[in-house]
């Protein structure tokens, strides 16, 4: 069987300096080219969403605002329709779902499918990626605040309707690479499926940022999974920004092509706070026995 995210082979940087606070994103390969739904934020809840493209991987160019009020939208493909699920920042934190006839769009919202109280939040944010089966697709949705952050499974239908939403992850609340999981993804590999998640150690300065997965033989089967730290962001510092440097890390997003794994992220210096910008490690994928 293949593993695919056996080892990071080089990182390269993709989106950089493009909004003075952060720029998060959600990648998917359309056609032989990358789009990316990126979310630029001059503050913490000032976002839009932006689509970028590319035909290698590393070089984006901007197509243009999809979103004009947006965090972490994932995209999926349905009936040949294009759909974005994210969260709105300045209309209540709520999950909306919005659809176009184009990749490019224009994207329009026609229903609003779940508000942070269902997560016992105050606010939200969601994994860049959906898992569909049939007519019903799973997004992973994680609470911004409160501290600790967790993971739940939010399960709507593709029309918009609100199906069902479930905890899927509680945080042990202890200091390491585990202490606050968000933004993640569930993918499915052959047999198995993997959950990629950000975590940040947010039990004190200065806030260690990590690329953590579950390897899981059943879906959502968070306790039975093998866990990996697949990018400890600051050790990686001098291969991301060619000195030590303590990093966050947030917002994993994969794109499998061929033989290639491309693992999309964003990291920040600690040390200086802003802005978040988003690099690309490609993994080299080995072979495993079981």
């Amino acid at each position: 069987m293949r593993f695919w995210l056996c080892k990071a082979a080089r990182y390269t940087p993709a989106l950089i300096g493009k909004s003075g606070y952060a720029s998060w994103g959600s990648f998917i390969l359309y056609q032989d080219q990358v789009y990316g739904f990126v979310s630029l934020c001059e503050d913490p809840h000032t976002c839009r969403v932006s689509l970028f493209r590319s035909a290698n991987f590393y070089t984006f160019n901007e197509v243009g605002e999809v979103l004009s009020d947006g965090l972490t939208a994932a995209p999926f493909i349905f009936d040949d329709k294009f759909y974005l699920i994210y969260v709105d920042r300045k209309r209540g934190n709520k999950v909306r779902i919005a659809v176009s006839r184009n990749i490019e769009g224009p994207y329009k919202d026609f229903a609003t499918v779940a508000t942070p109280e269902l997560f016992g939040a105050t606010e939200i944010d969601l994994g860049s990626n959906v898992y569909i089966r049939g007519p019903l697709v799973d997004v992973i949705a994680s609470n911004i605040l409160p501290y600790p952050r967790g993971l739940w499974a939010l399960r709507i239908s593709v029309n918009g309707g609100f199906v069902n939403t479930w905890r899927i992850w509680q945080s042990p609340g202890l200091p390491g690479p585990w202490h606050s999981l968000h933004n993640a993804s569930l993918y499915k590999f052959d047999d198995y499926y993997v959950l990629l998640s950000a975590s940040n150690d947010y039990t004190g300065p200065p806030y260690r940022g990590y690329i953590v997965g579950f390897y899981m033989d059943s879906l959502y089967n968070m306790d039975g999974a093998v866990k990996q730290i697949v990018i400890d962001a600051s050790a990686q510092s001098p291969a991301l920004l060619g000195r030590d440097a303590v990093l966050g890390a947030d917002t994993p997003s994969l794109v499998l092509a061929k033989d290639r794994a491309i693992l999309y992220f964003s990291i920040v210096d600690r040390s200086v706070g802003r802005p978040w910008d988003i690099y690309v490690a490609e993994f080299v994928p080995c072979d495993y026995a079981h």
